[in-house]
């Protein structure tokens, strides 16, 4: 299968980087060190190291149209090697590794975006496997359900999915937006599992609106998010699900809240975060267990290309917290050099007993192309 994925991005890139109007060309490159002390499962101490590249291409189709393709390589060992197969939380990964494993690491691929997007004046129109996001949420974003943020993991890019995507633009500060997807199983062939739905946007000076609804089998689903740019930064996150199968009429809700704010001291910036997220039991939101959490974080910058980062996740139920450390700088242009250690304490969903470690410290080197 990998085989014939790494076929068809050679078919696709070979006629085209040979044309004179040829694809734009970008991506990233991340070069990750893990160190960490362990319980569980793990070992007193365990050790990673992912190379990983994110490359896309932007194919211009006449006036009106581009063709945008992205692709995630990556090669790696230790703990890094098992979070293929894993994924944050235990959850299965989207990449399997047994068939992909040569000498000292394992080798993964995968095909991220791949989809069409045409333009007309007032009306657009995308198609394929893309990024379908909603929600004005930093850290949470119930409206995002399609695939929704983890504040432990805020470089990852997010999931696509297979689908269409129809927008209307009314004004230049309004959209409609009519959208939609194929079953999250790919294997259906009888239609079940489709959704569909409308987002309506409008933008004033400082305030942004948007109001969401989508249908799927058995569930209907009503969204609405507010962000507002005053003194400080204000944003809010609903979204409420009703499920109506055979046997029981089941209600989901999950809301999210934050402020954050930036100031100067002396030529320093500091940005502060702090955002709420109830989960009911229902709700659509996944890889969170508890029902509520709290994330705070600041930042200053030193100077233009260095900056500090501190940060907790927390849930309630069980006074269990992961606290984050960072520190960033710019070795030259395009390149990123970042310092992070986690610490899980507690015995709840975030605590050692439940991330399987009580310790790590990541070296990540990530170059822009």
């Amino acid at each position: 299968m990998k085989k014939n994925l790494l076929g068809l991005i050679i078919l696709f890139v070979s006629p085209l980087g040979f044309a004179a109007d040829g694809p734009v060309f970008s991506g990233v490159f991340n070069s990750t060190l893990t160190t960490g002390a362990g319980t569980g499962d793990l070992p007193g101490f365990y050790w990673g190291l992912e190379e990983y590249a994110n490359l896309r291409l932007k194919k211009q189709l006449g006036d009106h149209g581009s063709v945008y393709v992205a692709f995630n390589l990556i090669a790696a060992g230790g703990v890094s090697a098992l979070t293929l197969q894993t994924g944050p939380f235990g959850v299965s990964g989207a990449v399997s590794t047994e068939d992909n494993i040569s000498g000292n690491y394992a080798a993964a691929m995968e095909l991220e975006r791949l989809y069409t997007h045409l333009t007309w004046n007032k009306i657009a129109f995308d198609g394929g496997l893309m990024r379908l996001a909603f929600g004005y949420g930093n850290v949470f974003s119930p409206n995002d359900y399609f695939n929704p943020k983890n504040p432990l993991y805020p470089d990852a890019r997010q999931r696509a999915v297979l689908g269409a995507n129809f927008i209307v633009y009314p004004t230049d500060m309004s959209r409609l937006q009519f959208f939609g997807t194929a079953p999250k199983d790919p294997f259906k062939i009888n239609g079940e599992g489709l959704s569909g739905g409308l987002a309506a946007e409008n933008h004033w000076n400082k305030i942004s609106a948007q109001g969401l609804y989508s249908i799927e089998t058995d569930a209907h689903n009503f969204g609405a998010s507010l962000k507002a740019d005053l003194p400080v930064g204000l944003t809010a996150d609903i979204l409420w699900t009703y499920y109506q199968g055979e046997s029981a009429t089941v209600e989901g809700l999950a809301a999210s809240g934050g402020v954050d704010y930036t100031f100067s001291i002396a030529t320093h910036t500091v940005y502060l975060l702090v955002e709420y997220l109830y989960k009911g039991n229902s709700s659509k939101m996944t890889g969170y267990a508890e029902h509520h959490y709290l994330y705070g974080a600041g930042k200053f910058n030193i100077n233009d290309y260095t900056s500090f980062t501190i940060g907790a996740l927390a849930g309630f139920e069980n006074f269990s917290a992961v606290p984050l450390l960072s520190f960033s700088t710019d070795l030259f242009q395009g390149a990123t050099l970042t310092l992070q250690a986690q610490l899980p304490c507690g015995d709840g969903e975030l605590g050692a007993d439940a991330t399987n470690s009580y310790f790590s410290f990541t070296t990540k080197l990530s170059i822009k192309l």
